[in-house]
Order: C-alpha cells, then structure tokens, then sequence
C-alpha cells in the first residue's frame, strides 16, 4: 500500500515537473550585475576537489591546500590512489585542516569491497552493507559504524561518501555485484542505512545517501559511461531517500539517465527537475545535495567540465565533486568561479541558487568541523 501510494503521489506530481522548461541555457531576463569577488567566493564554499597527491609534501597537495587557505575551494576528496600509507593519507588530512579549519574531507568508507581507509593500514575492516544488514541487528550496526566514524575523524576525514541506499540487484554491476545495498527490501534500507547515519553522526561524520534517485537496477556502470535506467528503474527505489530525507546530512545524486527525471538526454546531475523539484520541494530534502564525481565516465565523455560544473550549479546541486585526477589541473577551481561569474553575468545562473547552496554547505561545515590539526 505504501509502495502504491508513493506511486500514486509521484504521478499526480509528474504532469508538473514535466511542464517545468529545460534548465540549461539562459534562465530568462538579464541578471542584476553581483560582485564578481563575490561570486567568486560564494563558488569556492561549493567544490569538493580530488588531487594526484599520495602525501602532503606532493605539490598538488600544497597548491590544494593553498587554495583551501584562500577560499577557493570547501573540501578535499581522497580516492585510491591518495591512500597508499597511512602516514600518507594523515599528512594530507592535516595538512588541510591547518589550511581551513572547516574543511570538508572526503573518502568513501562504505565497507566491503569500498573501503579507501583499509585494515592493512590500522582501520577496523568493515563488512559489505549487504553482510550487516542479513548478520547483525540493527544497533550492532550502529555500533559498528560509530566505531568506523570515530577512526575516520581521528584520522581527519568528516565527511564519508556512504552509505548506498540503492535497492539490491545480484545483476547489477556496480552495486549488487558488491553486495554495497543493504537489502532488495526498501523498509530494511531505510532502517539500516538510519543507523549509519546516526552512527557516523554521533562520531562526527557525515553521511552522504547515494546513488539518488536510485543506481541499484541499472545495468551498467556509471564510472564508465553513459547510464540509461528507463527499463529497470522502479518507484519503490525513491523510498529510502524520501524516508530519510529529514535524517541524511548529504545526499549525491547519480549520474543517470531516465525520461521521468532528466531533461533532454542529460543525466539527472544536470536535470533541475530531478535535483530542486523532486529530491529538494517535492520529497522536502533540507540538506545538502552533493554530486556524484563529474570526472566519472558517464560525465567525462559527454560533457566538458566547463559544461558539467554550471549545468551541476544550475540544476540546485550545492556541492560539486571533482577528482581533478585523470587530467590534473591545479587551475580548475579558479576556472569554474570565473565560470559562474560568467554565467550569473548573462543570466544563465542565478545568485540566488548559489547564495543557498553557500547556506547549506556553510551550516554543514560548521556541524562536522574537526577545527584542528590531527598531529
């Protein structure tokens, strides 16, 4: 009865989100003219930036750092490549919150197979989601993940870009292959996924919902290319987030492709429709919308990254994600600011859009700030 509800609801509400007009390209009437300074700060709150470095004394590490000093960028992203010692990861770490204080330092610690912060370099091994959700009670879970937040934090990391709250599919390659879900059952999703959250939270990290709205059925990988969800997409994989919508501090929308969400062929990072109609009035999402890597495949191979981080912007995303890794350049956070000052300036952007993203990701920094050094 629920499932069929929320259907029901969602429908009712798509003859009006479908009349919404496109929202690439120019918004309307010219823009009253902003500061450019002005806008250029506003815009450094909202990236999170990836980097080549392994350690702190690697000079991408010293020019991101620079540039965290300067306002230019919110936060930090470490992948694979940057966590191969531990003392390596914690002078990167700690040599940015010398430089902010309030930054934001990202890493994907879901568990199983996706765990950048591994037991070979002290971390206690955290199993697949699917592992906890079939072998533990819920408050082992919370325990579990309370235990994982505070290594995280101590370790300089607050923001952790998990849990998966995509439904279960052994099928799916990114996914299930990996047993990353909880569960095929939303309600189980939705009570796990809950203890993540308040687990991580009471430790001070977190959490970030993925893969809205719902990576679970696709069939391909969105890391490497385009991803189409029109076939095997199901209502039902709406509900965690609409259940946790009040809980989750983040949540990242997926780079996916499906008729009901996206405008044109864009995927839903860049669909205004998906990202400030549905996920932020329609399922009354208050925190921070963060993007899946718009370095990814399915970004990387369509769009320019000029075209990517506005059209982000545009669609109500309030944070941009980008590894800044496969063609590194330590010149893409002035770019994208000097970007949006063009943008705002021909009123393809609105200052307003980015005046409340500066909102949610400043009270959220504020929340989750370690404020000092880790060594």
């Amino acid at each position: 009865k629920r499932s069929a509800l929320a259907r029901r609801q969602f429908l009712v509400g798509g003859a009006a989100l479908g009349a919404m007009p496109h929202a690439l390209g120019r918004i309307g009437a010219a823009a009253p003219a902003y500061n450019a300074d002005e806008i250029r700060h506003v815009v450094g709150r909202l990236l999170v930036m990836g980097l080549p470095a392994r350690s702190a004394e690697d000079e991408s590490a010293q020019v991101l750092a620079e540039q965290m000093r300067n306002g230019q960028v919110s936060g930090s992203l470490l992948l694979r490549h940057n966590t191969r010692s531990r003392e390596g990861l914690l002078s990167l770490t700690d040599l940015f919150i010398n430089a902010e204080p309030k930054v934001l330092n990202a890493v994907d610690q879901e568990g199983g197979l996706v765990q950048r912060l591994s037991p070979k370099f002290g971390f206690t091994e955290i199993p697949q989601a699917k592992w906890v959700a079939e072998n533990l009670s819920t408050l082992k879970a919370r325990e579990l993940y309370a235990l994982a937040a505070r290594e995280m934090r101590s370790a300089g990391f607050n923001l952790n870009l998990a849990p998966s709250v995509d439904v279960h599919d052994p099928i799916n390659p990114v996914i299930g292959k990996y047993g990353r879900s909880f569960s095929a059952n939303t309600g189980t999703i939705t009570h796990f996924a809950e203890e993540f959250i308040t687990g991580m939270s009471d430790a001070g990290v977190a959490c970030t919902l993925k893969h809205f709205p719902g990576h679970g059925s696709s069939r391909t990988d969105s890391h490497d290319g385009f991803v189409d969800i029109e076939k095997t997409w199901k209502y039902e994989e709406l509900e965690p987030f609409q259940n946790l919508a009040n809980s989750a501090p983040v949540i990242m929308g997926g780079h996916l492709f499906h008729p009901i969400f996206s405008q044109h062929a864009n995927p839903v990072t860049f669909s205004h429709r998906a990202i400030a109609l549905l996920l932020r009035h329609k399922l009354r999402y208050p925190g921070v919308i963060l993007t899946d890597d718009l370095d990814m495949g399915a970004i990387r191979k369509r769009f320019s990254i000029r075209d990517a981080a506005i059209g982000a912007l545009q669609a109500g995303n309030d944070l941009l994600l980008i590894s800044n890794s496969l063609a590194y350049d330590p010149h893409l956070p002035e770019m994208i600011a000097d970007w949006a000052v063009e943008a705002v300036d021909r009123g393809e952007l609105r200052m307003s859009t980015l005046s409340a993203a500066y909102h949610r990701v400043t009270a959220l920094r504020d929340r989750y700030a370690i404020a000092k050094a880790v060594s």
